[in-house]
């Protein structure tokens, strides 16, 4: 075939092709605008919203914002843990002194402190607290209250022990039994019971604050424990030593070892240092 005769036969074929689409692309403007208009005016209708309609939904939306950030502020509440070996004095809002013994945890609402002085403590702390409105510490065995004074509290594990220094405060065990305590007294609760004792003296349920232990006559096993958190060591003893009563006191001076060799001796047991911070306590051989 040659090539006159493809392009002949070519062209008849576009021509063809395109005549096809002609109904398509030749109609009028008034009459494709047409279409479109009744389009436009068969479309469902959007619902209408009035100026005031919508203030209200935003007056809505932004109380229901403040309320909502209200309640978080409101709710923010702060912890101060210490770890063992270290003690840290908190300064509440109020300016009420909290003096935390080692291995401590203490949470307070700081947005809130003016309608509400309120702490959840666990460890060993001395509180200082200001004149005011009941101010409130909450432990997992009882709760003490007071107006406007200086106090200890002990609460670790099953023990809960308060000793009044100043001023008063009322100390209530979580079977609701409750006793009001003045200076140099101290109440201890055992199974629910709070046990009261007048006359202590005072100086000895706050050694920790001036770097000394004592201990009247305590299990073994107590001592320990509250060696492992001054001085932020593991002391290993099994178990059938933890019950032999020790009595004696000592200061934090001393280095953990020398503190170790005295109670030891004193005990009739021995110990072994295992690495930097770990020791273990026998029977003396």
């Amino acid at each position: 075939m040659n090539d006159k005769k493809l392009h002949s036969d070519l062209n008849e074929e576009s021509a063809a092709f395109f005549s096809k689409g002609k109904i398509a692309w030749e109609k009028s403007e008034n009459a494709a605008w047409g279409e479109i208009s009744a389009k436009i005016e068969s479309a469902p209708k959007g619902k209408k919203v009035t100026l005031g309609s919508t203030m209200k939904y935003a007056a809505a939306a932004v109380i229901f914002l403040a309320v909502a950030l209200g309640a978080v502020t409101f709710l923010y509440q702060k912890s101060v843990e210490t770890l063992p070996g270290e003690r840290l004095t908190v300064f509440l809002p109020d300016g009420s002194e909290v003096e935390m013994n080692a291995a401590s945890s203490l949470k307070y609402y700081p947005l809130k402190w003016n309608f509400e002085r309120s702490v959840k403590f666990s460890g060993e702390a001395f509180f200082e607290v200001e004149k005011g409105e009941k101010f409130e510490v909450i432990s997992d065995k009882g709760t003490t209250q007071v107006l406007g004074t200086s106090f200890n509290i002990f609460a670790r594990d099953e023990t809960y022990n308060v000793t009044c220094l100043t001023g008063k405060v009322k100390v209530t065990a979580n079977s609701d039994e409750s006793v009001v305590l003045l200076p140099n007294t101290q109440v201890k609760v055992e199974n629910g019971k709070l046990i009261l004792t007048q006359n202590i003296k005072t100086e000895n349920a706050v050694d920790w604050i001036n770097n000394q232990f004592f201990f009247p006559g305590t299990p073994l096993n107590e001592v320990i424990d509250e060696i492992e958190r001054r001085y932020g060591v593991t002391i290993k003893m099994p178990a059938e030593l933890g019950t032999r009563n020790f009595a004696g006191n000592f200061q934090k001076m001393y280095n953990v070892e020398k503190v170790l060799d005295f109670v030891c001796k004193t005990m009739q047991v021995q110990f072994e240092k295992q690495s930097e911070n770990v020791f273990l306590i026998v029977e003396k051989s």
